[in-house]
């Protein structure tokens, strides 16, 4: 399926666009709300400021895609791979990523409160000054991930041992700086 058509199959109501491949496609600026793209592969593609509210991308392939600036509030992205995505001022609120792996992936300045990051692969990550409020990490590996500045108020279950820190709001809402609580 081409853009053209899953756009204009979308426009006329369709939602579900399961196992689809829209690999290497430019979607920026799309209104792709409550979209079904389920188990599809969303490899290189652009979505910088698109609308992708409530949409299903779960056990799907997204690695190396660019969400800037996008708005995946509510979506399901669990099961998925993002390796290498790019979430930079993206508004993730109430987003599910469970089991989802997320390795290298570049999450600077999103807003991630509420959450479901459990069992997610966070190593190596990009979280300088992300809003974690609320968040659940359960499970979840950040090793060597930097959440510097990151706000991790109120974060439920919690292993940031192995992360790179400089300065961030810790739980409990104090401010640590220097690596204090990974040591």
């Amino acid at each position: 399926m081409d853009i053209e058509e899953l756009l204009e199959r979308y426009a006329a109501g369709e939602r579900n666009f399961r196992y689809v491949d829209l690999s290497l496609s430019d979607l920026t600026g799309a209104n792709l709300s409550a979209i079904d793209l389920s188990e599809s592969d969303l490899s290189n593609i652009d979505f910088t400021n698109a609308n992708l509210s409530r949409a299903n991308l779960s056990r799907s392939m997204v690695m190396c895609t660019i969400f800037e600036g996008a708005d995946l509030s509510y979506a399901n992205l669990s099961g998925s791979d993002l390796t290498e995505c790019h979430f930079i001022d993206a508004n993730l609120v109430g987003a599910n990523f469970s089991g989802s792996e997320l390795f290298t992936a570049i999450l600077r300045g999103a807003n991630l409160s509420g959450a479901n990051l459990s069992n997610v692969g966070l190593n190596v990550a990009d979280l300088v000054g992300a809003n974690l409020t609320n968040a659940d990490l359960g499970g979840a590996s950040l090793k060597s991930a930097n959440i510097t500045d990151a706000n991790l108020t109120g974060v439920k279950n919690a292993n940031i041992s192995g992360a790179i820190i400089y300065t961030t709001t810790s739980p409990d809402g104090s401010v640590v700086r220097n690596r204090q609580i990974c040591e």
